[in-house]
């Protein structure tokens, strides 16, 4: 019986990792912990190859799609380009990218004008349980793991021999259907699946700049206790000048307003990010 079932998990393997597959999760969170009636919620994807995964949000990759065929006609037609704010939708910028099949894991984000790449150092130990659970035509497991502060259940399928997941999460016997936190803070459900013949290229952006978890944990904390010393910078022309303190009376009301918006989202995915 065993044998049967080790020869139909290759087989499976063997199936899926011929085609390039996507899985769409819904993921809601709760940015703000002193507001857990506002639930948030955005469509994400995990798009798979044989070489490995992305994970990003749909949500936001179509925006920006959008937003980039519109600005390409601004300039055609009138050579100049209007950003609309209503336009940029999502909420959700960060991406995640794992290399099969050692699974090295890196997280993509911006800080102000600069795009990072950091590589995940910490390894996901997951604990195995003998629950098992039926959500919706997938019959699941669960196991559960401490990462960045928190405790997370997740309930994985056999049925996808994929060991990959929502976010940095991977390494189980399968992809995980479910995942959610101790606190029910941030929850991911797998709602569709189906192959995709490319996955995009420009997810992530360009001319990254590699970080590993300690230098970056240092630059968000830089960015947090003075949000706008980037913004001193400002382009004009072929030119950058560079504004001093007092120059704008406005720089102190507009880093006050950024963190104001921080202590609204103060729930994060990670607790600890170093």
């Amino acid at each position: 019986m065993m044998r049967n079932r080790f020869f139909l998990f290759l087989f499976l393997s063997v199936l899926f990792n011929a085609q390039n597959q996507r899985f769409t999760y819904d993921y809601s969170f709760i940015p703000d912990s002193a507001n857990i009636s506002d639930i948030k919620k955005e469509m994400m994807n995990l798009d798979v190859s044989k070489s490995g995964s992305k994970f990003y949000s749909y949500t936001v990759y179509r925006s920006d799609s959008l937003m980039k065929v519109d600005l390409e006609k601004q300039l055609a037609a009138s050579g100049s380009m209007n950003v609309k704010s209503d336009n940029r939708k999502g909420l959700v910028r960060y991406t995640v990218s794992k290399t099969y099949p050692k699974y090295e894991v890196f997280f993509h984000n911006r800080i102000l004008r600069d795009q990072y790449k950091v590589s995940e150092e910490r390894p996901i130990v997951w604990t195995m349980t003998s629950e098992k659970l039926k959500i919706g035509e997938w019959s699941t497991q669960k196991a559960e793991t401490d990462f960045a502060g928190r405790h997370w259940y997740a309930w994985f399928t056999t049925d996808i021999p994929i060991q990959d997941g929502p976010y940095k999460f991977h390494g189980l016997p399968g992809l995980i259907v479910k995942l959610e936190d101790q606190t029910q803070s941030h929850r991911f459900m797998l709602q569709a699946v189906k192959s995709i013949s490319s996955i995009p290229e420009d997810i992530f952006g360009s001319h990254e700049i590699s970080v590993n978890s300690k230098q970056y944990g240092k630059l968000v904390k830089e960015y947090e206790d003075y949000p706008t010393k980037g913004l001193k910078q400002i382009q004009m022309g072929g030119a950058v000048m560079i504004m001093k303190e007092g120059q704008n009376p406005n720089m102190k009301d507009q880093e006050k307003r950024i963190k104001e918006r921080m202590k609204k989202d103060n729930n994060k995915i990670e607790l600890n990010t170093i």
